[in-house]
């Protein structure tokens, strides 16, 4: 889909959900996102077709994150794009290169110690492994406020927005007014193709991501695109970054409260189990994602001194401080 004058929005699915990729047209060509590994092939490769654009005109992909729907289209992208280069952010690069990593450090880490994780689902983390594809090596890391030219008259700025993901990049577009956010924004939820809540917001940063809040209100924005988001536009998108904010005062409501309740403790999946159902209306089987925002605001309430960890019989828990 055309959205402004030489720039479009590559429309697909994962699961669910929309799944969005970026083209910007110029001197230089500029993807955001590669999608999953099946996403070149069923639709970013036909998409330059319908354009008239042979893919090896294609510069530069940036990975806006580092995400199996984000970067797991890389490997099969460059080999039908050879001379791309690949792109992320500086602190996901790892991650993006080595699937391993990936996966012991975003989908699994706190399996050991809170019994939540991709990898309880051997079908969900054989799924993901797939979307993950082939890795190849990152050609280029941004740290944020890089500018790429398009031509003699138009440019991109890159913004690092982290919260989702420590490298997690956007793009900002000062001509159309237009900021390209992958999924560093999270609203209430992340919406199914007809609207209705498919997955809990997914920040797992708390600082970080009411900072990505900020560079966002003190930007000139007319438009918000994303990964999975409908567009928002004019006053919609604060209507989008206030209900971002709002869930996330929601959530570090709802953690105190539940702690105050159990002066034993909590962990984890019982901070899950207690706050899900007043949090949203996702399916119940998608619940435990809420393991990112909910262990973000207890990394929050520990730093703060507010709750101790406490480690005990092979569990973890956190309860209220000693006053």
């Amino acid at each position: 889909m055309k959205i402004f004058p030489h720039q479009y929005q590559i429309a697909s699915l994962v699961a669910d959900r929309n799944l969005y990729q970026y083209l910007f047209v110029g001197d230089q060509i500029v993807l955001l996102d590669t999608g999953a590994s099946n996403t070149p092939h069923e639709a970013i490769l036909p998409y330059f077709e319908r354009l008239g654009i042979p893919i090896t005109r294609l510069n530069l992909a940036i990975n806006t994150h580092a995400d199996a729907d984000h970067h797991g289209g890389n490997g099969n992208l460059k080999d039908a794009a050879p001379d791309v280069q690949l792109a992320c952010g500086s602190a996901d690069k790892r991650l993006i290169e080595e699937v391993d990593v990936l996966f012991a450090s975003r989908y699994n880490q706190w399996i050991a110690e809170h019994g939540v994780g991709l990898g309880l689902n051997p079908e969900a983390s054989a799924w993901v492994r797939q979307m993950v594809g082939d890795t190849k090596p990152i050609d280029k890391t941004f740290a944020g406020d890089e500018v790429i030219a398009l031509d003699d008259s138009r440019h991109l700025r890159i913004l690092h927005v982290p919260g989702h993901s420590d490298g997690h990049l956007a793009v900002y577009d000062p001509v159309n007014r237009a900021v390209f956010v992958g999924d560093a924004l999270h609203g209430n939820f992340c919406p199914d193709v007809t609207g209705a809540p498919s997955l809990p917001p997914a920040y797992y940063a708390v600082a970080a991501y009411l900072a990505t809040l900020h560079t966002m209100e003190e930007l000139p924005i007319d438009w918000i695109y994303s990964g999975h988001w409908p567009v928002y536009h004019a006053s919609k998108v604060a209507d989008f970054l206030t209900a971002c904010k709002d869930f996330v005062k929601r959530a570090s409501s709802q953690v105190q409260k539940a702690f105050e309740r159990h002066p034993e403790g909590m962990t984890l999946r019982g901070l899950i189990e207690e706050c899900g159902p007043s949090l949203g209306s996702w399916p119940e089987n998608n619940r435990w994602l809420l393991m990112y925002p909910l262990h973000g605001h207890v990394m929050l309430l520990e730093q703060q001194g507010t709750i101790t960890r406490v480690e005990a019989a092979g569990t973890v828990r956190w309860k209220l401080s000693a006053s």
